[in-house]
């Protein structure tokens, strides 16, 4: 599974001031990302949507 800024391809200007990025943790398990203000449920995310599926499989592989 690729990490989040690598999902939806985010420029370095972007993801290097991400405070999930800071962390090499997903915007999902921190809850604070570039787009969580835009979309504060992940479930209204479009990138977390579009991965939700792998998202869950690697969760539970965990």
């Amino acid at each position: 599974m690729k990490n989040c800024w690598d999902l939806k391809g985010c420029p370095a200007s972007h993801y290097m001031n991400c405070p999930a990025y800071a962390k090499r943790r997903n915007c999902w398990e921190e809850k604070n990302g570039c787009l969580c203000k835009v979309y504060p449920i992940c479930d209204d995310c479009p990138i977390f949507i579009r991965h939700k599926k792998d998202i869950e499989e690697t969760e539970n592989r965990g």
